[in-house]
């Protein structure tokens, strides 16, 4: 079973003798940190590259993808935000 919000389970909860956490499971793993780094490093690539292509190339599409990395590294901060409410809830 799975959902198209990046939650998988892969068991019902309780099946294993323990209830299973809210949210994608990553947020609880050890290096939740280092997923963030590099989702939002893989936005400030597509910043950067939207930067060369306003300068270089064409306006428009540079300004469109500059656009479209701002918004994808804020929503990475949001993620964070929220992966980090989930773990000070979960006492970790």
């Amino acid at each position: 079973m799975s959902t198209s919000n990046g939650d998988h389970p892969d068991a019902e909860p309780g099946d294993d003798g323990s209830e299973r956490r809210p949210g994608p499971q990553v947020a609880y793993a050890v290096n939740w940190l280092t997923v963030l780094a590099v989702d939002a490093t893989m936005g400030l690539i597509v910043v950067v590259a939207g930067l060369v292509a306003l300068i270089v190339w064409n306006f428009y599409l540079g300004a469109f993808l500059m656009l479209m990395g701002c918004l994808y590294v804020a929503m990475v901060v949001r993620r964070g935000d929220r992966w980090r409410r989930l773990r000070r809830d979960a006492g970790l």
